[in-house]
């Protein structure tokens, strides 16, 4: 894990800047630039090293093949790379060192960017052919790696936070008002948008080459991570029985390194299985504790299933009072988040700095790929033979009581149920606001950041799913696609690097992900969803754990409701969460943080 950033234009060396490291917190072991020249540009490429694998000179960076042609910056880890670093050495490549990113710039010498097929692991990468001044850019097909580019036809500028492409030197442009909307809509903003009009993200599973003179292309280089048309037919006890395989491979993959590995434990299934599956090899526990008088939302029972879990498993647990952290209205790194679970974690990411942890397990991705959240269970209840007779029951909802979890969701699922089709509604599900609120905030027409404008991205990767699938495989293929890599992948990265801690996600790995998209839904939905990891929970967890309900980090609702603006149109808890992010706007407007 590291971070890499860096300039390649047209014109003269003296227009660069001298160093390309701006990114020394998510690299406390070490910086280096390099700077090139090409036939048609000049740049400079830089890396600031998280030394996780091979913690020598040897695993320094910026990398380059034997003959001097091909820079590699690279952020990450490759976890199949012992298997590439044998097919470089049949090839005749002399590996310098055991950092498994040293395959990337040997890979790429003998295939070009097709090399990037090959990679089993959570990486961001540049690549500089210095004999022509081409620049590639990727990131890992899941997204787990950020990284951030301004591409125009005679000068590229990138980084792995969008705030740093600025401290290189570059006009990071107006605010983005549909990016800002989009925030108003999720709580964060999907891909390639930034809250800046000139930034834009990678995407996830694509690789963008530049050349000189002749600007950005940006393709996808793998297959999508859409679900199979034709599920394999498997019943919950197998379904069970290969997760466990494969969840123990990924885990045994995602131990690389040369460093303590710990976990972060939030008392929900996907967390401890990963606990359970590697409790012998982890370094210890991480998790957050509040007290019993939590706005009565039980919140006190997370740690309890920790503690749980400890005593049987044995390890060393730390637990972290999460009346300890607070809002921050935006990251450093430049990204907008209203979810707490952001500043959970780095009150995490900052502890086991101290205590010398460089690495963490996430339990993220568990839910997107195996139907976790109650979105899933209900999204059935979006087509459009039951969603007409749903909607008829908005007088009904009127009358449930406020303030009752359950009861606001219904009416939320109600509200949603009113869409034309499957796509809006469930669309209308997962978001905050509607166009005459997003409009208030930013100043602007309805029509603007309308939900059609807003919505962009899911309609790109819904419009582009095999046909037939079900509601419930269409949701989780827009959850994999667009809300995990634009919210989980991205709050915990941002989260754990402000303090030069590699966050990974076991649950993520390719093969994994993968095995995941062939499964049909009898064996997703089954046992009120997410069938075969409760299943594996009932087999290795004690029945506190097991049986409880999908369980994140969360925090109080009343540090949500801090906020002094106006709630949306929503509602409910809906409408504090809109206040809350209508409050980071303007308060990144009145104090020109993002101008």
């Amino acid at each position: 894990m590291c971070g890499i950033a860096g300039v390649a234009h047209t014109g003269d060396r003296r227009d660069l800047p001298g160093s390309a490291q701006v990114l020394a917190h998510r690299g406390p072991d070490g910086g280096r630039s390099v700077g090139w020249d090409a036939n048609r540009a000049t740049g400079v490429l830089g890396h600031d090293r998280l030394a996780i694998v091979d913690l020598s000179e040897r695993g320094q960076q910026p990398m380059s093949d034997e003959h001097g042609r091909f820079l590699v910056a690279f952020n990450g880890e490759i976890y199949n790379h012992a298997e590439l670093r044998r097919l470089c050495q049949t090839r005749g490549h002399r590996i310098r060192g055991r950092m498994d990113g040293e395959v990337i710039v040997h890979l790429w010498e003998d295939e070009g960017e097709e090399c990037l097929r090959r990679l089993n692991g959570i990486f961001a990468v540049a690549v500089v052919d210095t004999a022509t001044g081409t620049v590639w850019l990727a990131r890992d097909p899941v997204g787990v790696k950020p990284l951030y580019h301004i591409a125009e036809r005679t000068e590229l500028w990138f980084a792995s936070e969008p705030r740093a492409i600025g401290e290189l030197g570059a006009d990071l442009g107006a605010p983005d008002v549909v990016a800002l909307a989009q925030f108003l809509t999720f709580l964060w903003i999907p891909d390639p948008r930034t809250p800046f009009s000139r930034v834009r993200s990678v995407r996830p599973g694509h690789v963008m080459r530049w050349r000189p003179g002749r600007g950005p292309v940006s393709r996808r280089y793998t297959a999508p991570l859409y679900p199979e048309p034709d599920a394999k037919s498997l019943d919950v006890p197998t379904a069970m029985s290969e997760l466990e395989q494969q969840l123990d491979a990924a885990c045994a993959r995602q131990l690389l390194g040369d460093v303590p590995v710990g976990l972060m434990a939030s008392g929900g299934i996907d967390s401890s299985l990963l606990w359970w599956q590697a409790h012998d090899r982890l370094d210890g526990a991480y998790t957050i504790e509040w007290s019993r008088d939590a706005d009565g939302e039980r919140l006190d029972e997370d740690a309890e299933a920790v503690r749980a879990l400890r005593n049987e498993l044995g390890s060393p647990t730390t637990f972290i009072e999460g009346v300890a952290g607070g809002q921050i209205p935006a990251p450093p790194s430049g990204d907008l988040f209203a979810d707490p679970a952001y500043e959970l974690t780095r009150l995490i990411a900052a502890r086991a700095r101290r205590d010398g942890c460089k690495v963490l397990w996430s339990g993220q991705g568990g839910d997107e790929l195996l139907g976790g959240y109650r979105r899933h269970r209900v999204a059935w209840l979006l087509e459009d033979a039951f969603a007409g007779v749903l909607s008829t029951l908005r007088p009904v909802t009127r009358m449930l009581r406020a303030g009752s979890p359950r009861n606001e969701y219904a009416t939320r699922l109600v509200r949603a149920a009113s869409g034309k089709d499957f796509f809006e509604r469930y669309l209308h599900l997962c978001t905050y606001s509607d166009a005459d609120d997003r409009a208030r905030v930013l100043g602007c027409s309805s029509a603007e950041v309308a939900d059609e404008v807003v919505w962009s991205s899911h309609r790109e990767i819904y419009d582009a799913l095999p046909q037939g699938l079900s509601a419930l495989r269409r949701a989780l293929a827009l959850d994999l696609n667009v809300y995990l890599p634009g919210l989980g992948l991205a709050y915990v990265d941002r989260a754990g690097m402000e303090y030069g801690v590699e966050v990974r996600v076991p649950w993520l790995d390719l093969e994994l992900v993968r095995w995941s998209l062939t499964l049909p839904d009898k064996a997703l939905a089954a046992d009120g969803g997410k069938a075969p990891a409760r299943a594996l929970a009932r087999k290795a967890l004690p029945p506190l754990i097991a049986d409880r309900p999908k369980r994140g980090f969360a925090a109080p609702i009343d540090r949500v409701r801090r906020s002094d603006r106006t709630a949306g149109s929503r509602g409910h808890r809906q409408g504090d969460y809109f206040a809350r992010a209508a409050e980071i706007v303007h308060t990144l407007s009145d104090t020109r943080r993002i101008a």
